[in-house]
């Protein structure tokens, strides 16, 4: 039937049904329309070769046909509250369903729905487009997101367990404390099964395990199994490269259901076995130390970047094992140090001493039968160096063995200190303690090393004709005072190398203290030091 429709007043030529179904048959979109119970009346011929039917074969058939069987019963339901409140769905904002082709694979679809409502019919018309390329990418794009995103992660697993390690490298813990930190973080991160730091032995027993993580114990009393073939050679021999083992055909499955893999302990019933490990040589200048171990139960290949990542925590190992072996070195430097100090010492005033000692000891018989007043006065000088060597060497034993000074009471301690210093010096020493409050283990030590220091100046430099050595501590605190009436000196024109005073600052540091040096040339100089209790402090 023909139509006739007039435009701005101009009759235009008229069209009939069968121009408008040979558009929608045209039509570059797929195209179904369906009546209200859901029957459809038509479909164009691209829809049909999107699903995959012939034309004749749909029409009649529910619209639910182009669906899923799962999702059918939804859409009919779907479809009748539609019916009851009709609305435009235009593509771009459509519904994202997926359809079925007639085969009955699936595949993603976009509906966008209008409708045309005449006197005794609701009519709904779809049109449908693939999605599939536009899911794929959507997908795609989900997946670069969250490998981005993992990757993202696992920098921030890698930076945080570096700042970790160096943290822990510039501590003072023990090196199995270290490697065992560096090792678990190196599993970790590069997912491995297990993993060992071990050290070449020069022996036949092969290699010393350091530090493991996710081995057994069965596993590390067989060291010589903890590598796959070759695995150590290669790493001993060839220092400069990263060994990478891999076993793909040990997975296979044997009799038992055991991977048929190179167990580390073939005699143990149920033990794991490896298929795959990363070995990275430690290598110390040019002497091969041994080895860091990962472990994988299941075949694998290594990227470059995980390769990267294990010579990186090879190296972290590496610097631990030379931290620690620069750590013993210089505390070896420093007790043998510490001796040539206390043999100094002994040599410079107890031999001399007793040196000294000997010589009155010498004339004083000749002495008392000539002059018997004299020969008193020098034995009493000999009373005193003899006394003052043997505090002189109490104070040496004391530094031999730092933990005495810690159980000797300060009083005590100042009291040898003071002996010594008058051998030496030959001077009255007053000494004046006033302790109701004994002092934290630290604070004792650093102030019985300020005073020797103090003392020490008194007898090499100050030329006094006395001095006093005062002490006062209670709950608040305490403050050790060493004065001298000596030449004194020029206190901004001696540098912090001179007269120990670096020392005396250290130690007053070390227990937060307050160190104060004044001195007047010729008019003597004095030493103090004060510390206040923090818990007191704290509490005001």
């Amino acid at each position: 039937m023909g139509h006739a429709r007039e435009y701005a007043g101009a009759p235009v030529e008229p069209y009939n049904d069968d121009i408008l179904l040979s558009m929608v048959q045209s039509a570059p979109v797929a195209i179904v329309v369906a009546d209200q119970a859901g029957q459809i009346v038509l479909v164009n011929n691209k829809l049909a070769a999107m699903f995959g039917y012939e034309r004749e074969k749909l029409e009649g058939k529910p619209i639910e046909v182009l669906l899923p069987e799962r999702y059918r019963s939804g859409h009919v339901a779907y479809r009748a509250e539609y019916t009851g409140n009709p609305r435009q769905r235009p593509m771009g904002s459509g519904l994202d369903l997926a359809g079925r082709h007639s085969d009955g694979s699936e595949f993603p679809i976009e509906v966008g729905l209008s409708y045309y409502r005449s006197s005794d019919q609701l009519w709904i018309m779809g049109a449908i487009t693939d999605i599939t390329r536009r899911k794929q990418n959507e997908e795609f794009l989900e997946r670069r997101v969250q490998e981005r995103t993992r990757e993202i992660e696992r920098r921030r697993q890698v930076s945080d367990s570096l700042r970790d390690i160096l943290a822990i490298l510039n501590s003072d813990r023990p090196l199995a404390e270290i490697l065992e930190h560096i090792v678990v973080q190196a599993s970790q991160l590069l997912k491995a099964d297990g993993g060992a730091i071990y050290q070449m032995q020069e022996s036949d027993s092969g290699i010393a395990i350091q530090a493991s993580h996710g081995l057994s114990s069965r596993q590390l009393n067989n060291s010589l199994q903890l590598t796959l073939p070759t695995a150590v050679n290669q790493v001993v021999h060839d220092g400069d490269r990263v060994t990478v083992t891999i076993h793909d055909d040990w997975a296979d499955e044997s009799k038992n259901g055991t991977p048929a893999a190179l167990a580390l302990d073939p005699d143990a019933a149920g033990s794991f076995a490896y298929c795959a490990q990363l070995a990275v040589p430690l290598r110390i200048k040019e002497e091969v130390y041994g080895g860091l171990m990962l472990y994988y139960v299941d075949p694998r290949r290594f990227s470059a970047e995980e390769i990267e990542l294990a010579v990186m925590f090879g190296d972290q190992t590496v610097l631990a094992i030379e931290n620690a072996r620069l750590r013993a070195r210089a505390e070896r430097t420093a007790v043998a140090a510490e001796r040539n100090r206390i043999a100094r010492d002994l040599h410079d005033s107890v031999t001399q001493t007793l040196f000294s000692a000997t010589l009155i000891a010498e004339v004083l018989p000749k002495l008392v039968q000539r002059n018997s007043k004299e020969g008193m006065r020098r034995l009493d000088e000999l009373r005193q160096l003899t006394r003052g060597a043997l505090a002189e060497m109490r104070t040496l034993l004391l530094e031999l063995r730092p933990a005495t000074l810690i159980e000797v009471s300060i009083e005590e301690l100042l009291r040898q200190l003071v002996e010594a210093a008058r051998g030496r010096a030959r001077i009255p020493i007053d000494m004046q303690v006033e302790v109701t409050t004994p002092l934290p283990p630290d604070v004792k030590q650093a102030f019985y090393y300020i005073a020797q220091e103090a003392l020490n100046n008194v007898a090499k430099h100050a030329r006094a004709g006395s001095v006093v050595v005062s002490l006062h501590s209670d709950s608040a605190g305490a403050a050790l005072v060493v004065r001298d009436d000596g030449q004194g000196f020029d206190v901004t024109q001696v540098t912090p190398e001179h007269l120990g005073l670096a020392i005396m600052r250290e130690r007053s540091e070390s227990i937060a203290g307050e160190l104060a040096i004044t001195s007047i040339p010729s008019q003597g100089a004095t030493v103090t030091i004060q510390w206040r209790n923090p818990e007191i402090v704290g509490n005001t």
